[in-house]
């Protein structure tokens, strides 16, 4: 049965009661630090705003109109002292079985709440003020950005550095996988936002994929340890954290690269410079007389293990992703957040900390750059919602990957089963 709808922004996640009122998770997050921190909106519309699940961060004004009508009552939420000092009272009180009751369930919801949830900016102060960098030092390259203050109106260095990041990684894959002389590379380095042109791309061969190989993992190590506090992490949350980087290197620079080079609607671009036709889309290999096609029966088995996975990501992740008509300043800062949200409940509680402050600064940054271009907070909410499928695509891939060196399909280089192999 299908769960109770938000009184707000009808999100099937309203499972009780918060403040008075049935709503989400998110919803009550919202209207909670509203009156905790006496926070004041203003809609720019003469009529109401559409709230609803994909819509609810367009216009805080009536959002919370819409949870004073859901009944939600200012005076049962506490000020934000008071909620400081009944956490540790309240973490103490939870059962034993309320934390084994859908562990996976409850840390979406709270993920998507993180995600979705606004972060108010006060008149007097920036939320960049503090820098996005730990105090620590994590590298020469990215230490000038620490504790460096940023006015609304300007766009925060983290942007540039998440920029300067994917273009070297363009750099590496170009040389890597094209023919470019290297004085080109040399002079078109710093601002290359995509290594390929057309006359560079390959046809993708099914029968020759061996997964990631050992210079794809060097060439996404550079861009891994550049991350910021990096090298604060300990040394489990590394190797997760450049995990699952490749994971989300594959889903979105497939789409990048098809995006850029104009080929969204008939080709899928994979980060190596190989191409997938999909126009018209290939046979997945689970029809009925798809062995027809193929001349033995160990083609038929390697097709039939990887097509699916490549048409699952073009369907659900690429084609909605183009629509976006997507910039190459929100890509790196979509990229960067995914990271640091896949590597969130993975980390210690240190670790997740680190985490919480980076994809902060990231929010924020694509929300003064989205003011900036004129979008404002409808185009940001698009944004974050495409993150829903980007996270479905990493979770697929990795699943399939694992599934596909366990039963020895692909040839794997063993640091690819090293890397699928690893226990955090």
């Amino acid at each position: 049965m299908m769960a109770p709808l938000c009184s707000v922004c009808e999100s099937p996640t309203a499972y009780t009661l918060h403040f008075g009122g049935r709503c989400c998770k998110a919803c009550a997050a919202f209207f909670r630090r509203t009156i905790a921190l006496g926070l004041k909106y203003e809609c720019s519309s003469t009529e109401p705003c559409e709230i609803n699940f994909g819509m609810r961060l367009v216009c805080r004004e009536c959002r919370l109109r819409k949870c004073f009508a859901a009944n939600m009552k200012p005076d049962l939420v506490r000020s934000k002292k008071e909620n400081f000092i009944c956490t540790r009272r309240k973490d103490s009180r939870q059962s034993p079985m309320r934390n084994s009751m859908t562990p996976e369930v409850e840390k979406e919801d709270e993920w998507m709440c993180n995600l979705m949830e606004e972060k108010p900016v006060s008149s007097g102060s920036s939320s960049f003020d503090n820098g996005y960098c730990s105090p620590q030092p994590c590298s020469s390259s990215n230490s000038n950005f620490i504790n460096q203050p940023v006015s609304l109106v300007e766009l925060p260095p983290i942007l540039n550095y998440y920029k300067s990041m994917e273009c070297a990684l363009s750099s590496r894959r170009r040389i890597m996988y094209t023919n470019t002389a290297m004085d080109y590379i040399l002079d078109s380095h710093s601002n290359l936002e995509c290594p390929y042109s057309l006359s560079d791309l390959r046809p993708h061969d099914y029968r020759t994929f061996r997964g990631m190989l050992r210079h794809d993992f060097v060439i996404l190590f550079d861009y891994a340890t550049r991350f910021p506090e990096f090298n604060t992490f300990t040394s489990n949350e590394k190797n997760m954290f450049y995990r699952l980087v490749l994971a989300v290197d594959f889903i979105l620079s497939s789409a990048h690269y098809s995006i850029a080079l104009g080929q969204a609607h008939r080709q899928m671009i994979l980060p190596n410079g190989e191409y997938l036709c999909m126009d018209p889309l290939p046979i997945s290999g689970q029809e009925p007389n798809a062995r027809e096609y193929f001349t033995n029966d160990e083609d038929f088995s390697k097709y039939r293990a990887l097509m699916p996975l490549n048409l699952a990501i073009w369907e659900e992740t690429i084609l909605p992703f183009s629509r976006l008509n997507i910039s190459f300043e929100e890509f790196v800062l979509v990229k960067a957040l995914t990271v640091w949200h896949v590597t969130y409940y993975k980390m210690t509680e240190e670790g997740r900390l680190k985490s919480q402050r980076q994809r902060n600064q990231i929010i924020n940054c694509l929300s003064v750059l989205c003011d900036q271009n004129g979008g404002g907070e409808r185009r940001v909410g698009e944004i974050l919602m495409s993150m829903n499928y980007i996270m479905e695509s990493v979770q697929k891939l990795t699943t399939n990957y694992v599934m596909l060196t366990f039963f020895d399909v692909l040839n794997c280089d063993s640091m690819l089963h090293e890397m699928l192999n690893f226990k955090y």
